[in-house]
């Protein structure tokens, strides 16, 4: 039985899966992404090879233990130098900066190695067993940590950069950790929901929020932000409100720019499809152009959360069949 794993290297999870050739997840787990301190005696290479190691430990104590591994598919939030095997750099995971990751883990494992962006191993995924399988041009945003994209073009992986979350979309906006302001991940992420939600507590607006985490409405997660909106939080709902008008402000001048036959929206928050679908939709109709826009789908991923990881695990699929033809 051949198998290969995928990894979705993200700002706050790291997802990693076994998938089969069919595409069908047979494990997975998520385990926190790890950071570096100055007090820290273990690289985050090695933090990041031992958390591969601990999960195929899983795997074999469950009873799912590869036996013919064909390789390992990385999929790395960030600028990503794909010829190479280096991330070039990564805003929410500054501490893998320029880190060789591929020659990395085909030394740790002995296996082959293929590093892509993980929106666009999310793609990848969505075209081989997902929303995209029988589409030729999508493209895919992935909302977690940050907005990720991804293109699939004439049937085949677009190789260059998709930066959709460092699209400028307020000139003098907020400020982004990739060094500009008004960016699309800086108005749509989980953590531009849970900036908005926590900006907004700061300036004394009520909000079933202020219940949470003790009162402490600087632990907030993005899931705290959810449920409160499913309890009718008006603040919570309104931040939902606000993802789904910048998303439809980027989403517009993507269908523009590409004239797609859809754009897929996935990855961490896509549980919150209903909260910001609508407004997002409002957005489009009223900026895209109507022949452009009348002929493109927006379409809720079929891969949930791992995602970026089944579609790591496809592309060294892929990578061992151009090898072997």
């Amino acid at each position: 039985m051949k198998v290969a794993i995928g990894l979705d290297i993200g700002g706050t999870n790291i997802k990693a899966v076994i998938a089969l050739e069919s595409g069908e997840r047979i494990f997975g787990h998520k385990y926190p992404t790890p950071t570096v301190s100055e007090d820290d005696t273990e690289p985050i290479e090695e933090k990041l090879v031992n958390i591969l190691k601990d999960f195929l430990k899983e795997a074999e104590k469950q009873g799912n233990s590869p036996i013919d591994i064909v390789g390992i598919g990385l999929g790395v939030a960030g600028l990503i130098d794909t010829k190479n095997g280096v991330i070039i750099e990564s805003p929410n995971i500054s501490a893998i900066n320029e880190l060789p990751i591929r020659e990395i883990f085909k030394s740790a494992f002995s296996l082959p190695v293929v590093l892509e962006n993980d929106a666009s191993a999310y793609a990848y995924g969505e075209k081989w067993i997902g929303a995209g399988k029988g589409l030729d041009n999508f493209v895919i945003i992935t909302l977690g940590t940050g907005v990720g994209g991804g293109l699939i073009y004439k049937g085949e992986l677009y190789a260059g950069s998709l930066e959709i979350g460092h699209m400028v979309i307020e000139p003098n906006g907020r400020f982004c950790p990739c060094g500009s302001w008004g960016c699309l991940e800086s108005y749509a992420s989980g953590r531009a929901i849970v900036d908005r939600a926590t900006s907004s507590l700061e300036k004394g607006v009520y909000s079933m929020l202020i219940e949470c985490c003790d009162g402490n409405f600087y632990k907030l997660t993005p899931a705290d932000v959810y449920k409160t909106a499913l309890d009718g939080d008006s603040l919570s709902r309104e931040v939902f409100r606000e993802t789904g008008q910048y998303l439809g402000v980027g989403v517009a001048n993507l269908i523009n720019l590409l004239s797609p036959e859809a754009v897929i929206i996935g990855g961490g928050l896509i549980g919150a499809w209903d909260l910001f679908i609508e407004e997002l939709k409002k957005e489009v109709s009223k900026r895209a152009f109507k022949p452009l826009s009348a002929r493109t789908k927006i379409l809720k991923s079929d891969l949930k959360d791992d995602g970026g990881a089944i579609g790591a695990a496809g592309l060294a699929f892929r990578a061992t069949e151009l090898l072997s033809s």
